[in-house]
């Protein structure tokens, strides 16, 4: 049995099971994997056998922002009910941190939904492949994202603040209205999760429809060597597209139709079973941020690509480190040689006087005999 207080509805609830110690143990390493996952991501697609590609460009961003999304998770959720820490103590903690979470959860998704229209229009043979499917456009898409995002979710910014129990809540009984019964419901779940599923479902059935036909038709033709390496790089990041995209659906979705279940339920209902609500709450917001650590694994399991970038990246860091620790062991070994010959001179130098003075008393000698 403990006390959890739930900061927005203000009571306290008592519950049979310890959701604080599950979400200290599961978040904990949701978020470890998913920050060193997100950071090699960046690494990898930074490399040039990559980031030549305007798809890779968007991964490599979705990889930032989704380490954005975590950090959100961190300061909001797992360190206050999972250590009992409470990070959005001040005004500008509390905004910012919820700005960050609506706001960069947003971009991820978004930026997944550019990467699948690259790749869409890529594989249509249209000419507007051309300009939209170039690393200077996709820059430019990344930034209107980032751009759009911020503004549709800057209302966080002022519409939430520190009460006198120093809760981060909505400031106003009509802005929590809004947040609670329409944003955080109906219009969250379409702008965040049905608006890019869509479009991602569409680009994917017309992409897997695509692939299928040219299969068949390459498989008749030659292709020459350098297409088809250019070929197999476009075949392995659209699967890296379908791969995450199926990740985003069934690990996003979740959280969100609770979101939106939760606000037309009952008080009574929300009484009677807070404590199950606020389990199924915490172990859904934990699904949720799955779908944003777990990128680079799934990067690592469906790209031979990715792979062997990786495995490059890995025997680049092994050579260095073997290349200073050879410099350094043959510094030493001069070092040694050095000393050890500098040592020799000396002993020379102190020995030459004395043989001198032996060989002159021999001389002297030897000349009184002969006198």
């Amino acid at each position: 049995m403990y006390d959890e207080k739930n900061s927005s509805t203000n009571a306290t609830i008592q519950c049979r099971f310890n959701v604080a110690l599950f979400l200290r143990y599961s978040g904990t390493l949701v978020v470890i994997l998913g920050f060193i996952g997100n950071i090699l991501s960046i690494v990898v697609f930074s490399r040039k056998a990559l980031r030549s590609r305007s798809c890779s460009i968007y991964f490599l961003a979705l990889s930032m922002s989704d380490i954005n999304v975590l950090i959100g998770y961190t300061f909001e959720n797992l360190l206050y009910h999972g250590y009992n820490i409470q990070v959005l103590s001040n005004s500008f903690m509390c905004k910012s941190i919820i700005f960050l979470i609506y706001a960069s959860t947003d971009i991820s998704n978004y930026l997944l939904t550019l990467a699948a229209m690259d790749r869409c229009i890529l594989i249509s043979n249209s000419t507007i492949r051309y300009r939209f499917c170039r690393k200077l456009t996709a820059k430019l898409m990344i930034i209107c994202v980032i751009i759009l995002f911020s503004l549709i979710n800057s209302h966080f910014l002022f519409g939430f603040h520190i009460d006198n129990d120093g809760f981060c809540l909505p400031a106003s009984k009509n802005y929590n209205f809004f947040y609670v019964h329409h944003y955080d419901s109906y219009i969250d779940i379409i702008k965040t999760v049905l608006i890019p599923f869509i479009i991602i479902f569409i680009c994917n059935i017309f992409i897997i429809f695509k692939y299928t036909r040219r299969n068949t038709l390459i498989s008749s033709t030659s292709i020459r060597r350098k297409n088809r390496r250019r070929r197999e790089k476009d075949r392995q990041l659209t699967w890296f597209l379908l791969s995450t995209s199926l990740l985003f659906i069934f690990l996003s979705l979740p959280s969100e139709i609770n979101d939106f279940v939760r606000t037309h339920l009952s008080q009574k209902f929300q009484t009677i079973y807070a404590c199950q609500l606020w389990a199924s709450t915490t172990l859904f917001i934990l699904i949720h941020q799955i779908n944003h650590a777990s990128h680079f694994y799934v990067y690592t399991l469906t790209g031979p690509i990715f792979r062997k970038e990786f495995q490059k990246l890995i025997c680049l860091f092994q050579k260095q480190t073997s290349k200073r620790n050879l410099f350094h062991s043959l510094k030493k070994q001069s070092l040694t040689i050095h000393y050890t010959q500098h040592n020799d001179i000396d002993d020379r130098r102190l020995s030459s006087p004395f043989q001198q003075t032996n060989l002159n008393s021999s001389e002297r000698l030897s000349f009184q005999l002969d006198v």
